[in-house]
Formats: C-alpha cells, sequence, structure tokens
C-alpha cells in the first residue's frame, strides 16, 4: 500500500527519470539544477542526450529495450523508487511497474486532455487549427493518456506557429509545474482531476509519409496547417511535383484571392 502523506518520511524523495528528446533533457536539468534526488535516469535504447546527461552526474542508467520485462522492474524495486517522472518516454509502462514508486508515476504529456490523448498532440493540435493550446502532467494509470489530471495549463497558438514554436512554448512551462507538481506532492496539497474516459479523443502516432499533401483533397488553410505543424524536429511536409518530392518548410497565408485548379503554380512572389 502507497504511503499517501509524503510528510510523514524523513528521507529524501527518491525520484527515477524515464525520459527522451528535449523536452526529456530540460526538465531533468533542472531536477538535477534544483538538487532533487535522482536515483536513477531510463532512457530510450541507443544514443540518448538524457542518459549522458545522468552519466555526467554520475546517476546509475538503463536504456532497456523492453521496460516491462521482469528482470528490469527487478532492477528498479531495488532502487525502492517513490516517484517516477516521465518525459518524453514512449514506452508504455504496465501495472508492475507503475504500481512500483510509492507516490506514482507522473507523465508530462504535451497537449490537451481530454481532447489529445495519444502521440504527437503538438503536431496534431496544430493540424486542427487550435489557437489555444495545453500541456499538462498526470498520473499514469493503465490506459493512454487517461490518467487524473494534477497540472494543465494553456498557450496561444497563432497564425503561423510552427510545431519548433510550440515545442519551445512547452519548454519553458514543463520544468515549472513538474517542480510545482513535485512539491505538492512532498506538502501532501495535490489535487488531481478525474478524467472521463468516454470524453475527448485519441489521436494516433504520426508517420513520415502523413505529410503527404494532396492539392486535390485539402484546402489552403489545411495545407498551411500541416506544413507548419511539421516544421522543426519533425519529417517535413512534402508534395509531388513533375515526378519529383518536394519538402516543403514554410508557407504563409495570402490576403489577395487566388482562384484556379488546387495545387498549380499561379503565381511567383519575390524573387
Amino acid at each position: 500500500q502507497k504511503i499517501k502523506d509524503y510528510r510523514i518520511t524523513n528521507n529524501p524523495m527518491k525520484i527515477i527519470y524515464f525520459g527522451n528528446g528535449p523536452r526529456g533533457f530540460r526538465c531533468l536539468e533542472i531536477l538535477f539544477k534544483k538538487k532533487y534526488n535522482i536515483s536513477a535516469v531510463v532512457g530510450h535504447s541507443g544514443d540518448s542526450d538524457v542518459v549522458r546527461l545522468g552519466l555526467r552526474h554520475r546517476i546509475p542508467t538503463f536504456q532497456p529495450r523492453k521496460v516491462n520485462e521482469k528482470s528490469f522492474v527487478r532492477e528498479l524495486r531495488k532502487c525502492s523508487p517513490d516517484l517516477f517522472v516521465l518525459a518524453g518516454y514512449n514506452q508504455i509502462l504496465k501495472k508492475d511497474l507503475i504500481n512500483l514508486p510509492r507516490f506514482g508515476a507522473l507523465n508530462l504529456h504535451g497537449g490537451k486532455l481530454p481532447d489529445y490523448r495519444g502521440a504527437a498532440p503538438i503536431n496534431w493540435q496544430i493540424i486542427n487549427g487550435e489557437t489555444k493550446g495545453g500541456c499538462c502532467i498526470i498520473f499514469v494509470d493503465e490506459g493512454i493518456d487517461t490518467g487524473d489530471i494534477v497540472e494543465q495549463v494553456y498557450y496561444d497558438i497563432n497564425e503561423n506557429d510552427t510545431a519548433e514554436d510550440i515545442v519551445n512554448k512547452q519548454l519553458e512551462l514543463f520544468p515549472n509545474i513538474l517542480i510545482r507538481t513535485i512539491e505538492n506532492i512532498k506538502q501532501n496539497k495535490i489535487t488531481r482531476m478525474k478524467q472521463d474516459i468516454n470524453v475527448g479523443s485519441y489521436y494516433t502516432r504520426r508517420y513520415p509519409k502523413d505529410g503527404f499533401i494532396d492539392w486535390q483533397l485539402i484546402t489552403a488553410q489545411q495545407t498551411h496547417n500541416l506544413i507548419r505543424a511539421l516544421h522543426g524536429p519533425y519529417p517535413p511536409a512534402f508534395c509531388i511535383y513533375k515526378g519529383e518530392m518536394y519538402n516543403i518548410i514554410s508557407s504563409r497565408m495570402l490576403d489577395e484571392i487566388i482562384l484556379g485548379p488546387p495545387g498549380r503554380i499561379a503565381l511567383r512572389h519575390g524573387n
């Protein structure tokens, strides 16, 4: 049975950190800077900047191919963790791992909930033309992004904001709400908002081929949204013109009205 009130313990909270990518690196960096007790770092297999950061701080690191294997669960149990923090980690934790830390497992999710469960929420928010984005921290359960919400903050998505812009906005927001959440757990002030699993949406993973622009099927606004949603650390949007593939890096909506068959080059602006 998990201890509900951290204040009755006398030892520093032991955190095992699961991370990957810019979000994973930035938040781990902040935790080290704030002198939190990181017992171990778990990264993706292969090259991992999060693992390299853990090694620089002389923290035990792991890169399991399958995170839920019984041998790995036993290895983490030896650490007697109080809390898991997941930031950008893409393996799904199962029950044995979720129940291991005394105060639960936190996941830093890059989209509004319950509207953007699942993969690639930053990209999907832009593709859908959202003008308000969100990022939140939830307790991990056995569903996918269905756990209790403990923090959710919002930001503007402007007309020409790209995925790279939104990643940078979230990198400013996540460290603060993570620190606030951990401190609230330590002070027994955490609040939990239960999600209704029948409300909201689940989005699937995106693949490079999904960036194909079919000029006949989508509007100018939808094309602009797709291009900016893939600008940044992602394979870009692309089209086929006269048998050649062209990556489309950026776009903008024009003020003037130009009519004609979709996909035809009508005018050229600039040089």
